[in-house]
């Protein structure tokens, strides 16, 4: 099956996405596809060397300031239909006149990643002009394709996109990461973390304690104005947030918060491999979500740890020892510092073991992937809809 990826994507080959991109592709071509990513960036092609030396086809497409944009898309899916593939799998985004009638021509897949709406509804103020483009056009996509890839099961249920789906195959897959990539010292006592040492020097277990945070810069819904409320009350703990500056947070910065700006993976993986507790999503509610599967609590479950979250797990329907949830709400993690002490008592010093979190692996969720998009394809051929799922 030869696998068109088409995704519009600017943050670069370092960013979560793009590696979750490139896992997925890899992994197609490990169960014996044909991928080729089809790239529409502002950034220069060169910068994607390193994902074709992984041995995938990068076709890439650069474009310089909204001038002549929608003439270099096009230009792009020339050479997507040149290849001639069995199906397109595209990263939803936004409107491009061209883009519809692909989607239509070839048997197409759209993955959904985020309420689109909600969140362009916290950008208004700074981009009035793309939230209104947006609203008027993301129907003439998002009626186009043969099925769709949601990453939670609330999204799949938005009101967004009910009436988009009704009648189409749809497929929830929460994000996924290659755990062979992540090497961790699984359900073991770390040396630098041993509890019982701690307390044989006169220290209490839940002191010391080194929290992280991986984000990105003007996402409001990562709550990292809440990781501060914490760090304020608890000046014996540390917290490094990677991805973002101080100059995200609009409140003081405690002297035991750490910002460590944008860092390659060689770069923070000793901040992971220091760190005690991880954090995850803590503002969903700013959003309207309930549920959801970052990038970043699978790298830090894939690195052994436990994580606090704020939000429904798509991948743990149950709940489970290694994960924290805390209410949705504002001021979530003062109001639940008891909590927080006991999660912490009981895994300083300790990892998640990898059979726990074994079902996040790419492996897994691109098999799904692949069967959803042979079912599509299927359809197509006998002339019918594909059933949803």
């Amino acid at each position: 099956m030869k696998i068109a990826y088409l995704i519009h994507w600017n943050e670069g080959p370092d960013s979560g996405v793009f590696k979750k991109v490139l896992a997925q592709a890899r992994e197609w071509r490990a169960l014996q596809h044909e991928p080729a990513m089809y790239l529409f960036t502002s950034r220069s092609g060169d910068e994607w060397r390193e994902a074709e030396e992984a041995g995938i086809r990068i076709i890439a497409e650069t474009y310089r300031g909204k001038l002549g944009r929608q003439a270099r898309f096009k230009v792009l899916l020339a050479k997507l239909r040149a290849w001639q593939p069995d199906i397109v799998y595209h990263r939803f985004d936004l409107y491009y006149p061209s883009l519809p009638r692909l989607l239509r021509e070839v048997p197409s897949v759209l993955e959904i990643n985020t309420n689109d709406v909600a969140e362009l509804v916290l950008e208004k103020k700074k981009s009035g002009l793309r939230y209104g483009y947006h609203l008027l056009t993301r129907r003439l996509v998002l009626t186009a394709p043969a099925g769709f890839v949601f990453v939670s099961g609330e999204l799949a249920e938005a009101a967004p996109f009910r009436r988009f789906v009704e009648g189409k195959a749809v497929k929830v897959i929460g994000n996924g990461i290659n755990l062979q990539q992540h090497e961790t010292t699984q359900g073991n006592t770390l040396p630098w973390t041993d509890a019982e040492a701690h307390e044989a020097a006169g220290a209490s277990v839940e002191s010391s304690v080194r929290f992280v945070f991986i984000g990105s810069a003007g996402q409001t819904w990562h709550g990292v104005d809440q990781i501060a409320e914490l760090a304020a009350v608890k000046p014996d703990w540390g917290f490094d947030v990677i991805g973002m500056d101080r100059s995200e947070l609009a409140q003081p910065v405690p002297d035991n918060m750490h910002f460590h700006g944008k860092l390659l993976r060689s770069r923070y993986q000793p901040l992971l491999d220091q760190a005690d507790i991880a954090i995850g999503t803590l503002a969903l509610y700013r959003k309207g979500m309930e549920e959801a599967s970052p990038l970043k609590v699978r790298e830090y479950l894939a690195n052994g740890l436990p994580v606090i979250t704020a939000y429904r797990e798509t991948d743990f329907s149950e709940p489970v020892p290694f994960v924290l949830q805390l209410p949705n709400e504002p001021g979530n993690m003062v109001r639940s510092l008891g909590e927080i002490e006991q999660f912490v008592h009981a895994w300083k010093g300790r990892r998640v073991e990898r059979e726990d979190v074994r079902h996040l692996d790419t492996a897994v969720k691109e098999a799904a992937r692949i069967e959803f998009m042979e079912r599509i394809i299927t359809s197509r051929k006998r002339g019918s809809e594909p059933c949803p799922v």
